[in-house]
C-alpha cells in the first residue's frame, strides 16, 4: 500500500528487488534460469508488466517509500521465504527498515513451514491446517485496494530508482555485457534440455500425473530411466512458485476421491493408483518436514546440525581437489556416478536416489566436505530449494546425529537400477559400445576388448591415445579414453565408515544427538516403530531409516545400499 487516496501495492518477493506492480501477467515462457541469452540485448522485450530494481533491497525501498508522488509506502506485501543465510539476513534487515519506517510488513506462508516453531511435536498439526486452508487468504481489507488505482510507468517515470531495469538481465559481469556479476560467466548460459516453466505449464505437468504417469509413481521413482516418467516432475515448479504445495495436495486428494468413487462403482482403477498418490501425499508432507529444518536453524547451510562432527572431513589433508573435480565433472571413472553428474549438467534434475548416491560417493568416498560441495550441486539443480538442500545433504553426509549413515555402493546401484546400462551409455558416450558384462565396471576389460570397444580406460588422460593404439585404417572404430577408478570405492567407503562410528560412539555425541532430535526430529511414527524415512522433494523419494526418539539412534549399524 502507497499513501493517499489513491495508494497502491508494493510486492516484496524476497529475491532482493522491489516491484511496484502495474499489471499482472501469467509468465508461461519460462521460470528458473529460462530465459535466452544467445538473443541480441535489442531483442529482449522491454519490461511491461512491473517495474523491477536490481539493487541492495533497503536502497529500493527508501527510494520508493520517500519518492513516490503517491506517498509513503503503508504495507509490504511478500511470501515467507525460507532461504539460505544471506536471503535470512535481507530479510531481517527489511523488517528493521519497516519497523523503523511505520511500514506494515506482512507475510504469507508458502512452504508449510512455521515461523518460529517452538516444539516439533506441534509440526504436524500445524502443517495439516495450512494444507487445509485451501487458497491463499484474501486481503483482509479489499475495499483498501479496490479504489487504490495501479502505479503506471508514468507515475514512476521520474522516480530515480536504484538499480532499475528497463529490460530482462542477463548474467555475467558487465565486461562479458552481463547485468548480474553474481552468477559467475560459467554459469551464464542456458540448458536447452531442461523442463520449461511457467504457471500454464506447471499445471500441464501435474495433470499428466495424475491422469496417465502417476500409477507407475511407487514401481518407478528409484531409476533414472524409468523416474523421468513416473515422477511427478513438479519439484522445478514447486521451487519457483509455479504451483504451490497446497495446490498440490489438493489435486492430488481430488484425484483420490475420484478415483475411490469409480472403484465403489465397481470400476476397475488398478492396483497401483491409490498406493502412489498416497505415497505423493507422504513426499509432499516430508517436503515441508525438511524446510521446516532450515526454518528453524538458518545456520544449518555453514555448520554441521550434530556438532560432534565438525571435526571429521575438514583435516589438513582431507580436501583433494582434483576428486573434487573428477565428481563434479564427471570423471571419476565409475560409469553410473559419472553419468548422473553429466546428467544434471544436461537437464537440471534427476531422481532423488540418484541424488544421494551422487552425495554418498563425494562425501564417503571422496571424503569431501558436504559445505564444500553444495554449491555446485545448488547450481545444477534446477529445483534448487535451500531448505531441502542443506539438511538433505547433511542427512547424506552423515552430519545430523540422528540418523543412519547412508553410504552407497555405487556399483551395486548401477547393476540395481540401470542393469542393461543403458542410463550410462546416454551419458558416458565413451562406453557406448562396452558390452552389459562391463559396462558398470569397464576397468575389467582387457586392452583386446578395450580396442574393440573403441575405448581406453586409464592412462594417458582424457582424449590422448597412446601411439600403439593408433591406427590408420579408415573403418577402424573410434577410439576414446575413460578414466580408471580415482578411488578404492570398498576400502574409502569402511575407512570413512570407521571414523564417523568412533565419534558416534562417544557419550558427549549421544547427548547432542539427543538435542538435535527434540528440534528436529520427525514426530510421525512408522509401521515398523521408527520415525520418520528422510524423503527430499516431491518426486525425487527414497525410503531409508530415520532415528528414533531416543537418541540410541545414533548407534544404529551403517546403512549400505
Amino acid at each position: 500500500d502507497v499513501g493517499g487516496k489513491s495508494g497502491s501495492e508494493v510486492d516484496g518477493e524476497g529475491d532482493g528487488a522491489a516491484k511496484a506492480k502495474e499489471r499482472k501477467d501469467d509468465d508461461n515462457n519460462g521460470g528458473g534460469d529460462g530465459d535466452d541469452h544467445d538473443h541480441d540485448r535489442d531483442a529482449l522485450p522491454p519490461l511491461r508488466s512491473i517495474t523491477a530494481c536490481h539493487a541492495e533491497c533497503i536502497s529500493a525501498l527508501e527510494a520508493l517509500h520517500r519518492s513516490s508522488s503517491r506517498g509513503p509506502i503503508l504495507r509490504l506485501l511478500a511470501h515467507e521465504e525460507t532461504g539460505h543465510w544471506a536471503s535470512y539476513q535481507r530479510d531481517r534487515r527489511v523488517r528493521k527498515w519497516c519497523k523503523s519506517n511505520g511500514v506494515e510488513f506482512r507475510e504469507y506462508p508458502q512452504s508449510g513451514a512455521t515461523r518460529r516453531l517452538k516444539d516439533r511435536d506441534d509440526f504436524s498439526e500445524r502443517l495439516n491446517a495450512f494444507l487445509a486452508e485451501g487458497k491463499r487468504p484474501e486481503i483482509d481489507d479489499p475495499a483498501r485496494f479496490r479504489d487504490c488505482g495501479l502505479v503506471t510507468t508514468e507515475d514512476l517515470a521520474d522516480l530515480d530508482l536504484p538499480g532499475r531495469t528497463r529490460r530482462l538481465l542477463r548474467p555475467g559481469p558487465a565486461s562479458a555485457g552481463g547485468d548480474l556479476p553474481e552468477i559467475p560467466l560459467e554459469r551464464a548460459g542456458d540448458r536447452p534440455d531442461r523442463q520449461r516453466g511457467g504457471e500454464t505449464l506447471a499445471r500441464t505437468v501435474l495433470r499428466s500425473f495424475l491422469r496417465e504417469r502417476g500409477s507407475g509413481y511407487s514401481r518407478g521413482i528409484s531409476s533414472p530411466n524409468s523416474s523421468w516418467s513416473t515422477c511427478s516432475r513438479l519439484s522445478p515448479y514447486l521451487a519457483w512458485g509455479h504451483v504451490s504445495v497446497r495446490d498440490a495436495v489438493r489435486s492430488v486428494r481430488e484425484r483420490q476421491a475420484e478415483l475411490k468413487a469409480s472403484r465403489a462403482r465397481g470400476v476397475d482403477i488398478g492396483k497401483d493408483w491409490l498406493r502412489s498418490l498416497s505415497n505423493v501425499l507422504s513426499r509432499l508432507h516430508w517436503r515441508s518436514h525438511f524446510v521446516q529444518k532450515l526454518e528453524s536453524e538458518p545456520l544449518l547451510e555453514k555448520h554441521d546440525l550434530c556438532p560432534a562432527y565438525r571435526r571429521l572431513r575438514r583435516g589438513p589433508d582431507d580436501w583433494n581437489e582434483s576428486h573434487y573435480r573428477a565428481w563434479s565433472t564427471g570423471r571419476t571413472g565409475f560409469p553410473f556416478v559419472d553419468a548422473c553428474m553429466r546428467c544434471l549438467e544436461r537437464h537440471g534434475w534427476i531422481n532423488f536416489r540418484m541424488r544421494a548416491m551422487l552425495v554418498s560417493f563425494a562425501c564417503w568416498n571422496l571424503y569431501l566436505d558436504w559445505k564444500r560441495i553444495a554449491p555446485r550441486l545448488g547450481n545444477l539443480f534446477l529445483d534448487y530449494e535451500p531448505g531441502i538442500h542443506y539438511p538433505q545433504l547433511q542427512m547424506q553426509a552423515g552430519t545430523t546425529g540422528i540418523n543412519a549413515m547412508r553410504v552407497y555402493s555405487v556399483t551395486k546401484q548401477g547393476r540395481d537400477q540401470d542393469p542393461e546400462g543403458i542410463f550410462i551409455r546416454r551419458y558416458v558416450t565413451e562406453l557406448r559400445n562396452v558390452p552389459k558384462e562391463y559396462v558398470h565396471e569397464p576397468w575389467k576389460m582387457t586392452r583386446r576388448e578395450m580396442v574393440r570397444c573403441g575405448v581406453l580406460i586409464g592412462d594417458p588422460p582424457a582424449g590422448i591415445l597412446p601411439v600403439e593404439s593408433q591406427t590408420s585404417d579408415p573403418n577402424a572404430p573410434e577410439r576414446r579414453s575413460y578414466p580408471a577408478p580415482i578411488v578404492d570405492e570398498k576400502a574409502t567407503a569402511k575407512i570413512a565408515k570407521d571414523r564417523f562410528a568412533a565419534v558416534r560412539k562417544e557419550e558427549s555425541t549421544r547427548a547432542m544427538a539427543n538435542r538435535v532430535y527434540q528440534k528436529h526430529g520427525s514426530r510421525q511414527k512408522r509401521r515398523d516403530g521408527n520415525y520418520g524415512n528422510g524423503i527430499g522433494g516431491l518426486g525425487n523419494s527414497s525410503k531409508s531409516s530415520s532415528a528414533s526418539a531416543s537418541a540410541s539412534a545414533s548407534a544404529k549399524r551403517a546403512k549400505v545400499s
